[in-house]
C-alpha cells in the first residue's frame, strides 16, 4: 500500500449520478475519489460531529495508505493488511506512532465496508466479497454496537417501510429492551402524558408435547406465554424524545387498545409463523426476521436485537450515563454492565481531589 499526497477531484452531489456510469465502465476511480463521493452521499444523514470524526479518521488512517489505489483493485486482503497495521501500531499521517483501540479499528472497518458497498450499489465499482475480518473479532461477552452511520441508515430504511417496523427498531434502540420484552410490551405499559415506559413483562415461546389420537405418537405444538419479570428486572423510566414522538404519532393515528401489543406483525413479512400462535400475538422469530431484512436493505448484515441493545447501552454511556443507571434501565446487574461495556466507560479520577 502506498501513501499519497494527491488531492481527490472535486465533485458535487449532483455530479455523482452523471459521472458514475463512466467511472463504473472504466473502473479507474481511485479510493480517494470514492471516499469523497461517499462523504457527499452520507452528509445529510449524519450528525455534524460524527461526520467530522469520519472525515478525520479517513484522512488519518485510510487515505494515507490506500488513497492512491484504484478502487476496483481493493480486496479483503488489502483491508486485512490495513487493519493489521493499525492494530499493531503504525505511524499516522503526521509521523506519530498510533495504536488504536479495538472499537476504533472496528469503526474504521465498518467505514471502509460501507464506502465500498456504496460504490458497488451505485455501479462505480464491482461488488467486493470481503467476508469476515479477523481484526474485529471479540469475546462473546463484549458488545459490538452499530456505528452512528449504520444507525442512521437503519432508521432511514425503517422510515420508508412503515411505522410498525419503526417501532420495533426504535424500542430496543432507545430503551434497550430485549426481544422477549419487546414482544410482551403493551400500550398500557406506555404513558404518553408522563413520558414513561414500564417494562415488567416478556413474551416467550413454549413447546408443548401432545399425544396424537392413535395414542402412540407424540409431537409438539408451539404457543406463546406471558411471563411477569422478576422484581429486580422490572423498571420504569423516561422515554427518549425521538421514541416518544413516534409513539404519540402511532397512538394518535391508530388509537390502539390498551391491552394490545405494541409490536405489530406484518403478515407479508415472508416468514411462516408457527401453528398455534395467534395472529395478534408478536412472534419473536418473525420480528427478528423483519429486523434482519431491514438491516440488509440498510447494508447491515446479520443485524440482531442484541446488537440494537448494545448500541443503546453505548449511546447512553457516550451521553454521560453511569453504570448504575444503565444497569437499572436495562434490567441487568452493575457487574454485568461493567463487564460488557467497560471499554466505553470513562475513568474519572478527579473525584479523588474532593475527598480527604
Amino acid at each position: 500500500m502506498q501513501g499519497t499526497n494527491q488531492k481527490p477531484y472535486i465533485h458535487t452531489k449532483e455530479s455523482i449520478y452523471n459521472d458514475k456510469f463512466s467511472y463504473g465502465l472504466n473502473n479507474k476511480i481511485l479510493i480517494s475519489e470514492l471516499a469523497e463521493l461517499w462523504f457527499l452521499d452520507i452528509k445529510d444523514i449524519m450528525r455534524p460531529s460524527s461526520y467530522a470524526l469520519y472525515q478525520s479518521y479517513t484522512e488519518k488512517y485510510i487515505l494515507p495508505y490506500i488513497g492512491a489505489m484504484r478502487a476496483d483493485r481493493f480486496n479483503a486482503g488489502v483491508l486485512s493488511e490495513l487493519l493489521g497495521r493499525l492494530c499493531k501500531g503504525n505511524a499516522d499521517s503526521e509521523g506519530k506512532e498510533t495504536t488504536l483501540s479495538q472499537y476504533t479499528v472496528y469503526l474504521l472497518e465498518s467505514m471502509v465496508r460501507s464506502m465500498f458497498h456504496y460504490g458497488a450499489e451505485h455501479k462505480l465499482i464491482p461488488e467486493i466479497p470481503f467476508g469476515k475480518a479477523e481484526f474485529i473479532t471479540v469475546q462473546k461477552k463484549e458488545a459490538l454496537p452499530l456505528p452512528e452511520l449504520e444507525v442512521q441508515k437503519l432508521l432511514y430504511t425503517a422510515e420508508k417501510q412503515g411505522e410498525d417496523l419503526q417501532l420495533q427498531i426504535f424500542l430496543p434502540l432507545y430503551t434497550g429492551v430485549t426481544l422477549s420484552e419487546l414482544c410482551g410490551l403493551k400500550w398500557e405499559d406506555i404513558n404518553i402524558e408522563t413520558g414513561e415506559i414500564h417494562i415488567h413483562r416478556n413474551l416467550v415461546r413454549i413447546q408443548n408435547n401432545i399425544l396424537y389420537e392413535n395414542k402412540k405418537d407424540t409431537g409438539t405444538v408451539t404457543s406463546m406465554a406471558e411471563c411477569e419479570l422478576p422484581e429486580n428486572m422490572c423498571r420504569k423510566f423516561a422515554i427518549p424524545e425521538k421514541l416518544s414522538s413516534l409513539l404519540k404519532k402511532v397512538e394518535y393515528a391508530k388509537k390502539p387498545d390498551k391491552e394490545s401489543y405494541v409490536a405489530e406483525l406484518d403478515k407479508k413479512a415472508g416468514r411462516k409463523r408457527s401453528t398455534g400462535i395467534p395472529e395478534d400475538v408478536p412472534d419473536g422469530r418473525t420480528l427478528q426476521y423483519r429486523l434482519k431484512m431491514a438491516g440488509e436493505k440498510a447494508g447491515i448484515k446479520g443485524l440482531t436485537f442484541k446488537t440494537l441493545r448494545d448500541t443503546f447501552a453505548v449511546m447512553c454511556l457516550q451521553a454521560g450515563g453511569d453504570a448504575y443507571s444503565l444497569a437499572y434501565i436495562m434490567g441487568a446487574g452493575v457487574p454485568a454492565v461493567c463487564d460488557r461495556y467497560g471499554q466505553w466507560m470513562v475513568k474519572n479520577d478527579k473525584i479523588l481531589k474532593g475527598i480527604g
